[in-house]
Order: C-alpha cells, then structure tokens, then sequence
C-alpha cells in the first residue's frame, strides 16, 4: 500500500536579508501546512542583515507564541543564498529526525495549501527523483511555469536576441503542462532537495553570492544520475523580486548586481570550462546587439538594462571580474 505524503519529515530553510515582514506574513500558512506532516521545522536563517531586521523577526515570532516548529537562526556574516541555507543544511542534521528533504522557500514566497504534500508526493513517485520544485504564481494567482533547461551558449544567444522564432529553436522553458514532468532545473524560490542527495552532494556552493547556485547543484545532482521534476499542481505565491530587487535577469530598479555577473561567469566556467564561458558570453553580446539592432529598425523603444552589456562584456567575456570566492 503507497504510504501517506504526510507521513514525511520535512524541513524548511529560508534565507533572511532584510525580509522579515514578508516572513512574517508568509509564515502562517506555512506552518498550518507543516503541521499536517509527521515532522515539520523551519529553519529561518538571517544573513547578518541591516536595520535590526533579525530583531524585528524574533519580535514578530514571540508574538506569534514562539512557534517551537520555527528556529531563528543569525549568522554573523551576510554570505549569500548558498551560505545562508548550508547553514540550515547544517541545523537539520542536529535535529533527533533525518528529513525526507529539505525544502528551499524564498521569504517571498507562500506555499498555498496542498503545495509541499504535493511536492512530498512527486518526490517519492520515482526513486531517483532528487529534487522538485513547485510552480509560481503572482498575486493575483497568475501562475507562470518554473521549469527550466540547463543555460547553454545558444540559448544565452537565442534569449538575448528576443526574435520568438529563433527562441523557439533553444528553448529555456519547459512547455507548459498540468501534470509532473521531467526538467534540467527548477527555481529555488520553492524547491526540495531529497536528503539523500544532500548527503551525496554536500552543500551549495557558496562561491555563488546569489544566483545560479541552484542552477548549479541542480547540474551536479543530474550529473550524479538524480532526477529533476517540477510539480505544476504544487502552486506558491511569489512575489518576484521583492526579496532581491530582480525579476529574471532584469533588475526592478537601476543597474544590475556585480554578483549577478560572477555568478553567470562561475556557473559557465566552472561547468564547461573557461573557453565555452567566453563563447557563451560572446554569444549572449552578439544576440543582444542583433535584437537592438532589429527592434530599432522595426521602430521599438530599446528595453535593455542600463550598463547591463559593457558590465556583462567585461565581467562575464573579459573575465575582470574579482577572483572566486572562496
């Protein structure tokens, strides 16, 4: 007999930067879903972040009655998403229970309900399925796929060039579905690593400040011979770029991220090597010269984030960026 999704373990690991109203918000829900579960624990991890914000979280959780399921846990140092959540990683091993997996929710994100049984149920649907994440949804419940293919070169091409002909040709979407489906990687605004792969793999690589990392280990654990899967009926509200000021590639406001460049860079090179990096960062220039090139003769307003391709150029083909992280 198929044994119950909420008969699992579970943990949850968020990543705290000046975030706690959102957290705060989101965090009912989520406990009443953990709650339906055998175990449940959420690990808040707050990076070092300004304005008393982690002073602000412990307020708002004593208000809440000090939930025992959630420990706030303050890191000393702002380390990113990787460092924040190997921390948790870490805490989760302390616990008198092993999880099932662990689940990664942005602060800005919600799980509606049935979303993390539906995960459960996915993940243990196949063996080797080692990491699922959930579909997305706005507000106003617009949900949008969250399913990927692996970055390549000719998809950095097709996706900067913007011309839907040739994007259909390198796809990075996974075609919209209503039903589980196999993927090269899902975001980590809501994802759950199976503890066993944790075990394999180890941490996030914390040479990543943000961004890519997830992409990263998703690769790994595909290398490893793990399974990606998404799960469309499992729905979360995001709200894009509250916690981080980007949306994609597009920052919300201003110019985008130095850390957003070293990690595009780190993710091609340390993957495929230095070479494929600066023909994939080549090829990401010339897609999107070509695509102003095209929308300016067609009379359309250029849309490209300000200094985005002379610090793309220098930091991700010439390679100037800072050294690796450690």
């Amino acid at each position: 007999m198929t044994s119950s999704p909420l008969d699992a373990r579970i943990c949850v690991s968020t990543v705290n930067y000046g975030c706690s109203e959102l957290i705060l918000r989101a965090l009912p829900a989520l406990l009443a879903e953990l709650e339906r579960f055998a175990e449940g624990v959420v690990f808040i991890v707050d990076n070092a972040s300004p304005d008393d914000d982690a002073d602000k979280l412990e307020a708002g959780l004593a208000a809440m009655g000090a939930p025992e399921a959630v420990r706030l846990i303050r890191s000393p140092r702002n380390g990113g998403f990787a460092a924040g959540n190997n921390i948790a990683f870490e805490a989760a091993r302390a616990l008198p229970w092993t999880p099932e997996g662990v689940l990664l929710l942005n602060p800005d994100a919600e799980v509606r309900p049935g979303a993390i049984e539906e995960i459960v149920r996915v993940l243990r649907s196949r063996p080797k399925i080692g990491v699922v994440g959930a579909r997305l949804e706005n507000e106003v419940g617009v949900s949008r796929m969250s399913a990927y293919r692996f970055p390549s070169a000719m998809r950095e091409f097709a996706g900067a060039l913007g011309i839907g002909a040739v994007a259909r040709l390198w796809p990075v979407l996974i075609d919209e579905t209503d039903v589980p489906v196999r993927c090269d990687w899902v975001t980590g605004a809501c994802m759950m690593i199976r503890q066993e792969v944790l075990d394999t793999l180890g941490p996030l690589d914390e040479g990543y400040f943000l961004y890519f990392e997830e992409v990263d280990y998703q690769l790994q654990a595909t290398r490893a011979g793990w399974e990606i899967w998404h799960a469309p009926q499992a729905q979360v509200m995001h709200l894009a770029g509250a916690a981080t000021g980007i949306v994609g590639s597009t920052p919300k406001r201003g110019r985008m991220p130095d850390y957003w460049f070293d990690s595009w860079r780190r993710y091609f090179e340390k993957n495929h090597g230095g070479a494929y990096a600066s023909f994939a960062a080549a090829m990401r220039l010339t897609g999107g010269a070509l695509g102003r090139l095209q929308r300016r003769l067609r009379g359309k307003p250029d849309e490209s984030v300000p200094g985005f391709a002379a610090s793309f150029r220098r930091r991700c083909l010439m390679n100037l960026a800072p050294g690796p992280r450690a």
